[in-house]
């Protein structure tokens, strides 16, 4: 039995190597004890049911999450007192530092200066001047006189004048400005038949005698998120030789602003204008309001606002108000652009306006023309470094059209005659410049108008074709040479006599003249004009107001 017992033993130990001491050691104790205190068992003997098998007991689980403390932080407050007020002395160290060599250039000394003295056949003399102010970060000011007049056997003498001074003022917010403007033009009607009248010079004159000056302030825009604005004043008195005067006052408002990148501009005027002579005195006032906004996205931009003006006289007040939208897109960037877009205006004629564009006209006239609608398109921009291009096309409703007539009762001079309808016009238009280095220059316009539904049988001494051609050559830097040349097509004249009315055709125009300059050095140079070389006695006012032929013209510039 106690074999078996050794047995099992030896099996139990390979069954529990890690309980191996401590099993063994308690079975020893156990069969000492037993065979000292039951003697009635017997000895020896040892029943084994089964293999010990030892079990764990189950863990017990925390119900709830540990929330340990967290320890506080506080930040020490040092304070600093009876600390002695004690300046430390530093040595410093000086030493000469090589200047940089800027070289011995200076900036160039301005020659803003220059003055013209010529004289041609028709006894035309020339004198012309222009001072203006050297370099000056705070003032601009500039002076302007020029003289051409010419006297040929006949009346058709002319005397033009002009005097021009402007001052500007620049500080850190804005800039000041003023310009004094003084005109004198001088013509005479001899163009008046029949040819054996002789009429008193004071009967025939035609002067014109303008003063005009302005003033503004407008403010610099350093922040982009800024309104900027202008604000200025205007006045001009008008007057001829025979007691009739025009005067003209304007305050105006502009103001622009960005947002979000894209402009928006608003332009307000108030005009007051009278004409008077012996026998009349009408006064009219215009009010004009003009906002837009522009919008570019990438290659796109889109323009939107109107035109409005209020117009009052002795008679009515009237209210315009005209879209203004613009779209166009860049084919090529910031190179060339399709365009298209619808506009309308008022436009004022005034006495001024007239007799500049026309210095043979006699009688008063002040209809404004309205262009009620207009659209237009086109492309514009540059097809090369150089060159740059326009072509448009537009169609427009108008009212009230400017035209001009020959008064035989005055001499023949002209007067104004207005389409009272609605007529359509248009016009094609195409333009060219291009320039290389200052050394070429070549520009060109082309106009084309057809006139639709006129009241009166012909858009009397306006032309549906016209062209203009100048170009530049500097050669060497030591010969300048220019070419002008501007043509005109046939135009329609209407002839009012005291009993009847005709219509006459002017003859089409072709002017051409060439000039050259010789530089000598870079303060004198002489030069030379060669006008209408083809000798054309041409009318461009109806009736016997040729112009002059072949006509020259020399003199000297000086610059300093």
């Amino acid at each position: 039995m106690i074999k078996v017992i050794g047995y099992e033993l030896l099996v139990y130990k390979n069954d529990m190597m890690k309980l191996k001491k401590y099993i063994l050691t308690t079975m020893l104790l156990s069969i000492g004890f037993i065979a000292f205190a039951q003697d009635s068992l017997k000895a020896n003997v040892f029943n084994v049911d089964k293999v010990l098998r030892p079990l764990l007991s189950e863990s017990i689980k925390i119900q709830s999450n540990p929330n340990p403390e967290v320890p506080e932080i506080k930040n020490p407050v040092f304070e600093y007192t009876n600390i002695p007020d004690t300046k430390h002395e530093t040595s410093p160290t000086i030493y000469t530092i090589k200047p940089l060599s800027m070289g011995t250039s200076l900036l160039p000394k301005l020659k803003n200066n220059y003055t013209k003295l010529g004289y041609g056949n028709y006894n035309t003399p020339l004198f012309e001047i222009y001072l203006n102010t050297v370099r000056n970060k705070n003032l601009q000011a500039g002076f302007f006189a020029k003289h051409l007049s010419s006297s040929p056997n006949g009346n058709n003498a002319f005397s033009n004048n002009t005097v021009y001074g402007f001052v500007k003022k620049f500080s850190p917010k804005g800039v000041t400005a003023v310009d004094a403007y003084y005109y004198r033009n001088n013509v005479y009607l001899y163009g008046f038949e029949p040819a054996n009248l002789k009429p008193l010079q004071s009967d025939i004159r035609q002067l014109f005698q303008t003063f005009d000056v302005k003033g503004s302030y407008s403010n610099i825009v350093k922040d982009s998120n800024a309104i900027g604005y202008k604000l200025g004043v205007g006045y001009y008195n008008f007057f001829d030789s025979r007691d009739v005067s025009e005067n003209d006052f304007k305050i105006m408002a502009d103001f622009n602003k960005r947002i979000q990148g894209n402009l928006l501009e608003v332009k307000t005027q108030l005009t007051i204008t009278d004409v008077k002579n012996t026998l009349v005195d009408y006064q009219r006032v215009y009010f004009d309001l003009n906002p837009r906004y522009t919008l570019k996205i990438d290659e796109h931009y889109l323009k939107l606002g109107f035109n409005s003006t209020t117009f009052s006289d002795s008679t009515a007040t009237k209210f315009y108000i005209f879209p203004v939208a613009e779209a166009g897109y860049s084919i090529i960037s910031k190179t060339l652009t399709a365009y298209a877009g619808i506009t309308g205006n008022v436009q004022r004629n005034t006495y001024r306006s007239i007799a500049n564009e026309n210095p043979f006209v006699r009688g008063l006239g002040f209809n404004n023309t309205v262009n009620t609608f207009e659209v237009y398109g086109g492309f514009k921009g540059a097809i090369g470094p150089q060159t740059s291009i326009l072509l448009q096309a537009s169609w427009s409703s108008i009212q009230n059209l400017l035209f001009y007539a020959v008064d035989s009762s005055t001499y023949n001079s002209q007067r104004v005659l207005f389409d009272n309808s609605t007529a359509g016009v248009t016009n094609l238009k195409a333009e060219l410049t291009h320039e290389f280095d200052n050394k070429f220059r070549i520009a060109a316009t082309v106009n084309y108008y057809s006139y639709g539904g006129l009241q009166l049988a012909h858009p009397y001494a306006r032309p549906t074709f016209e062209t203009k051609f100048n170009a530049m050559y500097n050669m060497s830097d030591k010969f300048i040479f220019r070419a002008d040349i501007f043509t005109m097509n046939k135009r329609y004249t209407k002839l009012i006599g005291a009993t009847d009315s005709k219509d006459e055709t002017l003859s089409g125009i072709v002017d051409l003249n060439l000039g050259v300059d010789y530089l000598y050095n870079k303060n004198v140079s002489v030069f030379l004009n060669l006008n209408n070389l083809t000798n054309n006695t041409y009318q461009r006012w109806y009736n016997s107001y040729p112009n002059y032929g072949f006509n020259l013209l020399g003199g000297v510039s000086i610059i300093f």
